[in-house]
């Protein structure tokens, strides 16, 4: 089975984190640019089960998704957040909502098996256990970035396989944040793999996360 990770930025000025697994293997992962470069990657494999991290369908303009408020009714608790997601809030970025230009280019030429993911709830439930704080936030330096994407990269070693890791240490600017990307992506398709072979729930009928056994 193939499984599509996608770390889709909301900007079209930042790249994507890709990455394919063949059931729990990496057989590619690279950053693309822009809408039509992952759709037509996606497009190549037909059969493959696809995890994108950003939002598909947004049919609010202001406030939160019903789907948010039920995932944080699940993990509020564990700290774990997420960013509130309207028409309003997301359109300001590009004009449009990245992840439904992506979802229309898809299925202008197929339909696929499509489903929002969270990295940090799948790697809080089938690795860390506590939120991973590898993101930028104000108070974490690179050194520290640089620390928590090596513990993430070890993580994924110890359960994906596939000639992916990189030295990260020796990393820097566009470079790191570009790693980052991809490990996201690799995260993203190895919940659509877990998910097939163990427990996870779907929020609505777009957004699965893992359930910790």
């Amino acid at each position: 089975m193939q499984y599509i990770g996608i770390d889709l930025a909301w900007s079209q000025n930042n790249y994507s984190g890709v990455a394919l697994l063949e059931n729990n293997k990496v057989v590619y992962v690279d950053i693309l640019k822009t809408i039509d470069d992952i759709s037509s990657f996606i497009n190549t494999y037909p059969k493959a089960k696809v995890g994108v991290d950003a939002p598909l369908v947004v049919p609010n303009k202001n406030g939160t998704r019903a789907i948010e408020k039920e995932f944080l009714k699940d993990f509020s608790s564990k700290k774990l957040g997420i960013y509130p997601v309207n028409r309003t809030l997301l359109e300001k970025i590009n004009g449009s909502i990245a992840g439904e230009d992506l979802r229309s280019k898809i299925y202008q030429k197929l339909g696929v098996s499509l489903f929002e993911v969270y990295p940090h709830v799948t790697i809080m439930q089938c690795f860390h256990g506590l939120v991973l704080p590898y993101k930028r936030k104000k108070g974490r330096n690179t050194a520290f970035i640089k620390e928590q994407l090596n513990i993430l990269q070890n993580y994924l070693l110890n359960n994906i396989d596939g000639d992916f890791a990189v030295d990260i240490s020796k990393l820097k600017g566009q470079s790191l944040k570009h790693h980052e990307d991809k490990l996201d992506s690799i995260v993203s398709a190895y919940t659509l793999y877990y998910c097939d072979k163990y427990k996870c729930k779907t929020y609505g009928d777009i957004f699965k996360v893992p359930i910790k056994l």
